[in-house]
Formats: C-alpha cells, structure tokens, sequence
C-alpha cells in the first residue's frame, strides 16, 4: 500500500460521517508528510485532530520548498471550511456530529466527495514531486498496510491504518526514530484518554464504528454502535477529565467514573448472574472430584481456612494471612493506579487447595453487595484444549455473551476485573515452562501497565522462572511487578479441625512421622481423614492408591464379569501414564499413549477387549482436542503419588534417568521418601548418590537443569536434617532447612531459602542464596566467605540486604574509606530484588515510592553516581514515563547485574 492508496477516495456507498473522518485522516498524512520533509519537526502533536492537522499544515508547508506543493498544501488545509451542507462547512459539520448533535440535513454528498477527491489529488501529488524521501517513522507498514502515526510515547508508538483500528507497536527502531524526530504531546492527558476510550471499546463496538472527536478544552465525544445480542445500538458518549485528572463519563443522569461507563455497557447485573451460573457449574465439578475419590465423607466435608503468606509489597508485609483476607486486600487495591500491571502468583502443591481457594474468591466477587467493586474471572486451564490466554480467554468467555478477550481485559484496565487464571503451568506444561513470557506478554501488552492478574501454579518453581525471565528481557514494555501468595502447609490444628468434625477413630490419629510429614495439603489430610475411618489394615499409601482405583476395577470388567486388570496392574498403568505426561511436559496422554502405557505395565500387547474397556477409567478423565481424546489425571496429587510410585519401581538408572529428565516437585519428593522407607526399609541414599553423580557429570549445567531441581527437592527431604558431614553440589532447591549438626558444604547451589538450624556450620562455593535466615543460629555458622554469596541475611535483630550490610549485621569489619565497587553491588543487590519497574524523578533519580527507599541509604549522590556509572557503561537506559507531576524515568536494565 503507497501514500495514496492511504488517501484515496472512499466508495460512493460511504455514510457521510465515515467520509468526514477520511477527511481528517487525509489531513493528517499531508501533515505527517510535511513533518517528513522537515527533517526535525518539533512542533508536531501528536494525536492531533482535524483542526490541529489543518494548522499544522498552514503553518508547517514550507519544508515542501516547492511554490506549486506549498499551494496545494495550503488548498487541503483550508477545505475543511469548503461548505458540505446549508451553511455548514466540513469542519462546522463535524464539530457538530461529534460533539452529539443532530446530523446535518440536506447534506452535499457531491461536495463531500468533492473535496476528498480534490484532497487526494493534491496530496498524490506533493508526494510524487519527490519533497518526502523518506517517509519512516511517520509512516511504517504494519501487517503489510502502511499505517500513519497517530500517536506517540516513549513505551510506544500507535498507528492508524486506511481501514480497522489503531494498532500499537513497540519496534526498538521505531521508537528510536520518533525520539530522534521529537514530536510534541498536545494535551496528553485528555489523547491518551481517548485512545484508552477506544482500545477499551474493541470488546463491545461493531467494526469500524467508533468515532472519535478531541477537541480541548471540549469534553471528548464518541460516535459509536453498541454490539448486542439483538443487534447493534448507536450510542454519542462524553468524556471529561475533573480537576484531580480523574476520568468522568457524563451519563445522562450526571457525572461518573469512567468505570461506571464500562459497567453500563457490559451490562453489569446480567454479567455477574451469568458468571455466577458458570462458577456455580465448576464449583460442583471441583466437588464431584473430591466427593468421588472419597465417598464416605461426602456427607459432610468442613471447610477449613487455608493460609497463604504474602510476599511484601503492596497486597502485603511478608506475614501470614487467610486466604480470605489475602483477596480482600487484592481487591481493595485494584482500582489504584501503580503504572505497572500487578502480577500475582497463587503457588502451592498438588492438592494444596488452589482450585478451591479461587474458586471460594470468585463466587465472593460475584455475591458481594458492592455496586463496582471488581469481580474475579475465573478461567481453569484444566482440561482446554487452547494452547494460548487469547484462545483460552475467548473460548472461556464465549457463554457469557456478553465478553469476549478484549472486552475482559478493558474490564481489567479499568480495575472492575481480575483475572484468574486457574493452572496457567498447565496450559504452558505440566512440570515446568521455559518462557512464561511467550504465554503472558499478549495480555501484557494489552493492559499496558494496569490491572491485576493472578496466576496459580503448582510451585514456586514456575514463578521463579517467571521472575528469571522478566530479569532476562529487561526490555519488556510493560514490566509487571510480581507478587507471591505462597500457600502454607497445613498446620496440626488445621488437621485436628478436620478430624474433630468428623467421626475419625483417634488411635489413628497418632500417625507415624513419615505420614505427618506427608500431612501437610487438604487432599492428604482428606485422604488421612477417611483412611482412619476406614476398618482396613491396608497403609496409608496404599491406602490412598486403593482408594483411587477401586472405582476402576468396578469398570474394568470383560465378558462374565471377569475383572480386566487388578489392582496392581492398574497402579502399575497409572505409573506409566504419570512418566509420560512428565516426561513429555504435557497435562494429558493420548489414546494411543494410554494404551501403550498399559501395554507396558503389562509386558504385552492388550486384546481388543482390554483396549475397549481401557478408555473407560475414570479415574482419568477423557477431553476431545483436535477429534481425538486426551486423557489426564482427575486430581494432580494423585499423579504425583503415581509419579513417585514410578521412580520407587524403576530399576535404579532407569529412575535416575527420569528423574534427570524431569523437575520432581517437593511434594513428589516427600512421597519418593515414603514410598521408599516402605518398599525399602529406608530413605533413597542409593538414588541422590547416583543423581548426584548424574548432575556433577553434567557438560551443560544451567540451575534450571531438571535434574538439579529433583536433586535439591531430594536431597533437602532426605540429607536436610541429619547429623554429620554431608555435601551437596549442583542443586537447586526453594525451600531447604538445615538442621540436626555438623558441616554442610553445598558447592553451585541454587536455593530461594535456605534456613540454618543452631547446630550446624555451613560453607558456600560458587552458590547463589536469595536469603539465608540465621535467626535461630548466629553468624558463627557461615564458613570462611560464604557470605558473599547471599542477597539477602536475616538474623535476630535485621534483614541486610547487599554486601555491605550484610557485613555490618555479621561483625565483619569494613574498609574505613567507603569503596565503590561495595556501594554498587549494594545497589545491584537491590535492583535484582525488587520486583516491578524502577521509576524515580528526572532530576536527582530519587524515588517517590517508599518500597524504594534503599536508594537513600548510601545518600542520593552516590544512587545519582551509581546511576550515571551503569549509563556510561551501557548496562542501564532512562527512560521518560508519562505521568502527572514532575517529570520520571524508569531505569531499564540492558542486562542482568551478577550481583558478587
């Protein structure tokens, strides 16, 4: 597409109103070329409306340095005062439309015409006398369409296409030449409005139809259909900003928030019944699972608060709250405006409660009495077919008939929706995800630095990734700041809270400590719940496997009612099918792989009438992807029962090799131990020893090894606690608590959390330790310079974080001139823990938010001479930010500090 197939006359069937905003859009090329020609146009405004482009044009012609295109200039400038109706020119007809009045009649659709062709005339040939020869940044092709600029900021650039809607783009070198060209904002703040006002109505409007009109200090007006069930419906809304910047919808019945101008068009009471129905739906299939795998307790199963700890920052301190209180805060704090999309992570175990607790959150959203508090959009993974958020998000939304992905994410711009997405490692994998970007950064792009998402995961493995990548692609537009909601192991007393309202035989209450440890998500608690009420000998693992398959072998049945497969064999099944969802990174097996698992299990081919009966378990449950059927597991703490039973049977390098292959969970871990002290008589020293050997002959070793984490996750179950010596090297672990005596050396160590009990020494090499909680020991336990591994050290009295504060807080005597290469890795230290953007004022780089306020510890003038060392060294870029006040910047990393 050229510069006139941009221009070009529009069909004679046009309305006369999409004729009017080709005019516009006509004058802003002519504009854009005349900017072009310049060279450095500093006066040009962007996005600019129809009588802004007309004088730019007036008084910005002259770069064309041609008598004849100067003319012709002026001519398209001055016809937007051509008359088009009784005494109404084309400007005067427009500023009328748009500010909502009547549709002129008797209007000259010749003249109209007219003076689009005569426009295009003028522009084709200005542009084909050659003036312009180069029409980059002001014109890019987008999709292979040129596109013209429409409006401008350093985090991106907005162009408009001949046909559709504006479209955003981020291209480095984009942006770069924009900078270079310095275009000017008008009144930002009402523009960006406005260009808000119209991604926010892709969700709701018919194609094509939404016009707008800024015209300060006039309220912003648009002409837009309303899509609806029955049809469309034209609609003339006003926007305006009050005196505190805030946005106003002038609804017929007065002034109100822009939001409320969101809820009237989504229909908000119709939405919140027909998001309940569906909510109610999985609500009562979430039940069936549970009422299904434990039958004897579906009579009456108490509901017990769960925990979660939440990371400190604005949802939280760091402190341990309920489930319930932790949503509270979340919603109370969506409507605020932060300039970064809040990220928030819900992690926990196989069967730790998360489905449950989200679901619990979302039917409160949708109950509560508030007018426009935010509701929460629960989307599960489970099951989906979809292999992207955009395809999940729409088919999840397609019952509604009301949203679709678009219209969900303005909703939760707007902070009247949060998003939830239910097993977000699920759809991207089963075990573990290596670019959580690819799946998240469309709808990040999409909120542009708003909203709040809540993703839930199956460990803090898969937001530790999350977190790694964002520090990888430092450039990301629109950074989120990540916040954990760590769900906590079940106390004791939440147990006996369990067990108490149930009838439970209490001599087997006092378990073994091995169950205990086991004890610590509701699906185990459950499970224990109904084996001590249970009149069998059998032990609770076995116990638990029973429980899942007994329902099978009551289907499992051939000719004469002869039982297919027994119990064994079925275990035996279900341990092969959970190796190969791990070891493919997949939720489900095909019906093919189902069959040759059991094939496997078996040590033969299966007879017809085995395969017919095999794709009744029930036990897996069967979805249709792509016209074939998948199967997957009805509850995810029993494929890590079955994925621990396969490493236990597995000949001991068959299960090394698996466990190399694939990231065990802690929960997978914990039952590995159990099920081998029963097997056994003992813990799996043999398997670490031959992992281990695995792992330290590793060519290519990276800490997001799989092997390394189910050595870590292992190891930490089995050597964390003992007395003794004993070493590690190459692990990669959470959570790891040291305790019982001796040294422990851990050579290349990776570890989120690492505890130290009172009696034990350790000593760190070529490890890396986000915090070491000495609280309960003293610095005495570190040996030699193991310190300088560490990002953060808790101790009785302080949290240190960075090097010279953790010297301080361990006694270690500094240099009396203060050293810079100390000061910077402070501030490193700093930076790779903090999580969301850095954004400070222009001038002195000090920041507003006090979650920055470590920036003041050294004083400004070393934060400003840090700063100005990492510019000068390339390693940090400032970048502008639009926002009210004094002028921001956000410091962009260019790469990831290796903190020392």
């Amino acid at each position: 597409m050229t510069i006139a197939d941009l221009v070009a006359v529009p069909g004679r069937q046009q309305a006369a109103l999409k004729i009017l905003a080709h005019v516009e859009f006509q004058l802003r090329v002519l504009g854009l070329l005349c900017a072009a020609a310049a060279g450095k146009p500093a006066s040009l405004t962007t996005p600019g409306s129809l009588d802004v482009w007309s004088r730019y044009i007036t008084l910005h012609r002259g770069p064309l340095n041609c008598d004849n295109c100067e003319s012709a200039a002026l001519d398209v400038a001055d016809s937007i005062n051509t008359e088009v109706a009784t005494g109404m020119s084309v400007r005067q007809m427009r500023n009328q439309v748009f500010h909502g009045g009547p549709d002129p009649e008797n209007v000259d659709l010749d003249a109209l015409h007219g003076v689009v062709s005569a426009n295009a005339d003028h522009i084709v040939a200005i542009h084909a006398h050659g003036h312009v020869t180069q029409i980059e940044p002001f014109f890019i092709l987008i999709n292979g369409e040129l596109a013209a600029l429409h409006d401008y900021s350093e985090g991106s650039a907005t162009y408009w296409p001949r046909r559709g809607v504006a479209t955003d783009t981020t291209r480095p070198e984009t942006l770069e030449a924009l900078q270079k060209m310095g275009p000017q904002g008008g009144d930002r703040l009402l523009e960006s409005f406005a260009l808000d006002i119209q991604k926010d109505l892709r969700g709701f409007a018919e194609r094509d139809s939404i016009q707008t009109l800024v015209a300060p200090p006039q309220p912003i007006v648009v002409r837009w259909d309303l899509r609806t069930s029955g049809g469309t419906i034209p609609r003339i809304d006003r926007f305006e900003l009050n005196a505190d910047h805030a946005r106003v919808w002038k609804s017929e019945s007065g002034p109100k928030p822009y939001k409320a101008f969101l809820a009237d068009i989504c229909n908000w009471e119709l939405l919140k019944e027909r998001l309940l129905e569906e909510l109610e739906e999985q609500v009562a299939d979430e039940s069936l699972i549970r009422e299904e795998l434990f039958p004897d307790l579906k009579q009456h199963v108490p509901d017990v608060s769960a925990r979660v700890r939440v990371a400190d920052g604005p949802f939280g301190d760091g402190s341990d709250v309920t489930i319930t209180q932790a949503c509270e805060g979340i919603s109370a704090r969506t409507s605020i405006y932060s300039s970064y999309t809040n990220l928030i992570t819900l992690t926990g175990e196989a069967g730790s409660g998360k489905t449950h607790s989200l679901l619990q959150f979302a039917r409160e959203s949708l109950s509560s009495g508030g007018e426009l508090d935010p509701l929460a959009i629960y989307i599960s993974s489970s099951g989906a077919s979809a292999n992207s958020l955009d395809t999940l998000l729409d088919a999840r939304m397609a019952r509604t008939r009301i949203l679709d992905k678009s219209s969900v994410l303005a909703l939760c711009r707007a902070g009247l929706a949060i998003l939830v997405i239910d097993g977000f490692d699920e759809l991207l994998g089963f075990r573990t995800y290596d670019n959580p970007l690819s799946g998240l950064k469309p709808i990040l792009d999409v909120l542009r630095g708003r909203g709040v998402v809540i993703l839930s995961a199956r460990s803090s493995y898969s937001e530790a990734r999350l977190r790694q990548d964002l520090e990888t692609h430092a450039t990301l537009d629109w950074p989120p700041y990540v916040t954990t909601l760590e769900l906590l192991p079940w106390r004791p007393e939440q147990l006996r809270e369990l067990t108490h309202q149930l009838p439970v035989d209490e001599s087997r209450v006092n378990m073994s400590p091995e169950i205990r440890q086991m004890l610590t998500t509701p699906f185990f608690c459950l499970a224990f719940a109904a084996w001590a009420r249970a009149e069998q000998s059998l032990e609770f693992l076995q116990f638990v496997v029973e429980t899942y398959l007994q329902r099978e072998r009551r289907k499992l049945t051939g000719q004469g009612g002869v039982e297919l497969f027994g119990s064994g064999v079925l275990a035996d099944i279900f341990s092969e099918v959970a190796e190969l969802i791990a070891r493919n990174a997949v939720a489900e097996v095909s019906e093919e792989d189902l069959e040759l698992a059991a094939s496997q299990a078996l040590g033969r081919d299966l007879t017809k009438e085995e395969k017919r009966r095999l794709i009744a378990l029930c036990g897996m449950s069967a979805e249709w992807a792509e016209d074939e059927l998948s199967f997957k597991f009805t509850h995810l703490a029993i494929a890590e029962q079955f994925l621990a039973r396969q490493v236990a049977r597995l000949p001991l390098d068959q299960a090394v090799s698996l466990l190399f292959s694939v990231a065990i969970s802690g929960l997978c871990a914990q039952l590995i131990v159990s099920i081998w002290r029963t097997e056994y008589g003992d813990v799996p020293t043999e398997l670490i020893t031959a992992l281990q050997q695995r792992v330290t002959r590793a060519e290519s070793y990276d800490q997001r090894l799989p092997g390394a984490i189910s050595l870590g996750e292992l190891w930490a179950k089995v050597h964390g606690t003992g007395d003794g010596p004993r070493a590690a090297r190459r692990i990669t672990v959470e959570v790891l608590e040291l305790g019982g005596s001796g040294r422990i050396s851990l050579e290349e160590a990776h570890i989120q959390n690492l505890i130290v009990g009172p009696g034990v020494e350790l000593r760190l090499t070529s490890s890396h330790v986000d915090r070491l909680d000495l609280s309960r020991s003293s610095g005495a336990a570190l040996v030699g310079n193991s310190y300088k591994q560490v990002l953060e050290l808790l101790t009785q009295g302080e949290l240190a974080v960075g090097q010279s504060r953790i010297k301080h807080a361990l006694g270690i005597a500094e240099d009396t001139v203060e050293d810079t290469s100390e000061i910077d890795n402070y501030f490193r230290s700093n930076i790779a823990l903090t999580r969301g953007p850095i954004i400070v004022n222009s001038r002195e780089f000090a920041p507003d938010d006090n979650r920055l306020n470590w920036i003041r510890d050294y004083g400004l003038d070393a934060w400003q001479g840090f700063v100005r060392r990492m510019q000068e060294e390339g390693k940090i870029t400032l970048e502008k930010v639009n926002a009210s006040g004094r002028l921001k910047v956000r410091l962009r990393l260019t790469e990831k500090f290796d903190v020392q």
